[in-house]
């Protein structure tokens, strides 16, 4: 086993390692119909043969890299065309094939797609961020498939590299990367990359907070456990059911409010527990609940219900103390917490361009203009 294996088994089960891996994988994603499946396969078959006898750093076949791709993006629950997009996502760039026959075989969105995560041949890495910036207020799959997919796998990967390619990679992906998935609500990525930079740019500090993570979990999960069935229990007895889980802040998470001057023992959401409920209006009754039993924080509840942050973000979050354990629980419906993990990808059914609002153009304009600053 590899060793970055061992402190991302969540990632190890997300990628299919190879085409059977994935040709396996593929029809148990619910969001495929058999003609898009079609498609996908064509990707591969297409993908496959264009990277003939091209090898990664690592010496394997270069093919597993966007197969790697791809895979994790399913398991997202993204679109055939995005799936489609990520295996073909390096034809362009380090193959004959062109732009013209891509649209010829897959049509003018995956073609959209696949020429947004395209470096712009000799240009500088800024002008190509630069563009993958630009194109996405257009397309935002562009961002899932070189974030979600190329990026991921990538750093997942990393340790074939040469340690100041590793710190080069892991940098750009920590300034560039992980504000864009904040930015668009793309928690779930947020996270693993977060971790995935720490662990490159200073392993000792990763492995330190990862002790300290396993640690909190020894001391606290029993009571983030006992908060979750003591809720339930009171809701069950009004006909509502509820499911949860906890968590402790993610290691890159903890490290960047250390950074801040941000006391391990102040940081809010170092403790989480997660509520889900089936309509919006049970959520404000398992708050309720919940305060029965739980001192709440003088600050009182933030209602992103009503009013929802920039990038979709919709909760009841209250910080509570339980036995003196100062603990944040997130009160959402399914449909929020699927929202709060993928963000603009959430919804497959809404159009594309509409996914990105106002003020997440506007972010990511600010990203663009202060990343060319300081380049």
């Amino acid at each position: 086993m590899r060793q970055i294996q061992q402190h991302f088994q969540k990632l190890n089960g997300m990628f299919a390692n190879n085409k059977e891996e994935f040709l396996r994988l593929i029809p148990k994603c619910e969001q495929f119909n058999s003609d898009q499946i079609r498609i996908i396969y064509k990707a591969l078959y297409k993908a496959s043969y264009l990277h003939l006898n091209q090898k990664r750093k690592s010496g394997e076949d270069y093919i597993v890299h966007p197969i790697g791709a791809a895979s994790i993006l399913a398991n997202f629950g993204l679109d055939f065309q995005t799936v489609s997009a990520a295996l073909l996502h390096d034809t362009i760039e380090d193959t004959s094939y062109t732009l013209a026959q891509c649209e010829q075989d897959f049509g003018q969105t995956i073609t959209k797609i696949v020429d947004g995560v395209t470096k712009i041949g000799n240009g500088s890495e800024q002008q190509t961020h630069n563009k993958i910036l630009l194109s996405s207020q257009e397309e935002p799959r562009i961002i899932a498939v070189k974030i979600g997919g190329d990026k991921m796998h990538n750093m997942y990967t990393l340790d074939a590299l040469e340690r100041k390619k590793q710190i080069r990679f892991a940098t750009d992906t920590m300034n560039f990367d992980v504000p864009i998935t904040k930015i668009l609500g793309i928690y779930q990525l947020k996270d693993e990359l977060q971790d995935l930079c720490l662990y490159y740019l200073d392993k000792e500090e990763f492995l330190k907070l990862e002790q300290l993570r396993n640690k909190l979990k020894e001391l606290y999960n029993k009571y983030l456990d006992k908060i979750g069935t003591k809720t339930q229990d009171i809701l069950s007895e009004n006909g509502i059911a509820m499911d949860f889980n906890y968590r402790i802040k993610n290691s890159g998470g903890i490290y960047e409010d250390l950074k801040k001057g941000i006391k391990l023992n102040q940081i809010d959401d170092l403790l989480a527990i997660k509520m889900v409920l089936s309509e919006y209006l049970m959520c404000y009754q398992a708050l309720g609940a919940i305060h029965q039993f739980c001192t709440p924080e003088d600050e009182g509840v933030l209602d992103f219900i009503a009013l929802p942050k920039n990038n979709g973000y919709k909760s009841l979050n209250t910080n509570v103390f339980y036995k003196n354990i100062k603990v944040q629980a997130r009160i959402r419906t399914k449909e929020m917490q699927k929202t709060n993990n993928l963000g603009v990808f959430s919804d497959l059914n809404q159009d594309v361009k509409e996914r990105l609002s106002d003020d997440m153009r506007k972010e990511l304009t600010k990203l663009s203009k202060k990343r060319k600053g300081e380049n």
